[in-house]
């Protein structure tokens, strides 16, 4: 009897796992020699379309294209979903939404659904799980974010001034000149006059204001000043922010509290998800959940940041990636071009010959 429960407790587990990585975001898609779209699935290769298709454009989740007939499909957990003739068309992909136009109609497709969001729509964002968009027809302002449609204002003469997106963090600047925010399906008004600068991110959202030229930050629902002084430059990502002060510190926002990585300005520095690349004295390096590592004693011009990876090229033409706190080698050849989405590198060597490297082995 203990027997049978064990190996029913074991087949319910596997079933789990197996879920789970079925459900796991690692895509890719490239167009081969012929021009057929292919797909890397989870580790598998899937042929989408067996003659050569207009345009496609792919996240972490789904791979929407133009097929040889203008037809617009997607590509979403191993099923391809018809969705309609692409005539005076536009279309706009991220990791977890695919967001498309005909005329001013506007449609999200959401976890293997198509929905009709507004017939009359002029602007909008998307970024992440989070799209904003502005409905001329009712002058009304409405966010569509984990399945749902929310109404962020009304009667409104006039459109927004301005709209910025992070993956859960919507900001924008409205008729009126109030700067709101949207997070997790809650609104709250941040000042009564426009920002100077601000940008959004994931639990984030950054901004120097128009009154005293405070820099502040809001973060999981909180807002706070973080310097007195309007920085030189600031990137946000995955709950953590990069930045130049008005003294030229280079610092980092992360967890709630700042530290100062160096006390001169970088070369460059950019921000992407949970990763921050910089370059200072012509060293590369990358910060990644808490630690600096140095990963080129030079600054490489080619690379591409991941939320949790960065790929770039050595100086003896080597495709290399960090992912996740590791360094790999994904290729001792020469490199045409390459493509880094969430954790699927996807590169081409010599003359039409695409490889994937994704969890420490080419494909």
């Amino acid at each position: 009897m203990k027997s049978y429960y064990l190996k029913t407790i074991l087949f319910f587990f596997t079933l789990l796992v197996a879920g789970s990585t079925c459900s796991s975001q690692n895509l890719s898609a490239y167009s081969d020699y012929r021009g057929y779209l292919q797909a890397f699935d989870n580790g598998m290769f899937r042929q989408l379309e067996y003659l050569p298709v207009k345009s496609y454009k792919f996240g972490q989740s789904s791979v929407a294209y133009i097929d040889n007939k203008n037809d617009f499909k997607i590509y979403y957990k191993g099923k391809t979903y018809d969705q309609l003739n692409a005539a005076d068309f536009s279309y706009f992909v991220t990791d977890h939404l695919i967001a498309y136009k005909v005329g001013s109609v506007l449609y999200v497709f959401d976890s293997g659904e198509k929905k009709t969001l507004s017939y009359y729509n002029s602007i909008m964002t998307v970024n992440d799980s989070i799209l904003a968009y502005y409905d001329d027809s009712k002058s009304e302002l409405y966010a569509y974010y984990k399945g749902r449609t929310i109404l962020l204002e009304e009667s409104l003469l006039d459109k927004p001034r301005s709209m910025k997106a992070g993956s859960n963090v919507l900001a924008w600047v409205n008729q009126s000149g109030f700067f709101n925010v949207l997070y997790h399906g809650r609104m709250q008004m941040l000042d009564n006059i426009p920002p100077v600068e601000y940008a959004a991110g994931q639990d984030i959202l950054a901004f120097v204001d128009d009154y005293d030229r405070y820099f502040h930050l809001f973060y999981k629902g909180d807002k706070a000043r973080v310097e007195s002084f309007a920085p030189d430059s600031f990137k946000v990502g995955f709950g953590i922010m990069a930045y130049v002060d008005h003294l030229g510190n280079f610092r980092v926002f992360e967890n709630g509290s700042t530290r100062r990585l160096l006390s001169d300005r970088p070369d460059f520095f950019y921000v992407k998800g949970n990763v921050i690349v910089y370059s200072y004295n012509r060293m590369f390096n990358i910060y990644y959940k808490g630690e600096v590592k140095t990963l080129e004693n030079y600054s490489p011009s080619d690379f591409q940041l991941g939320n949790d990876g960065l790929a770039w090229i050595d100086e003896s033409g080597r495709l290399k990636l960090f992912d996740k706190g590791n360094i790999h080698t994904a290729s001792f050849e020469l490199i045409r071009k390459y493509n880094l989405t969430g954790n699927v590198l996807k590169y081409e060597s010599g003359v039409n010959t695409v490889s994937v490297f994704y969890k420490g082995r080419n494909y």
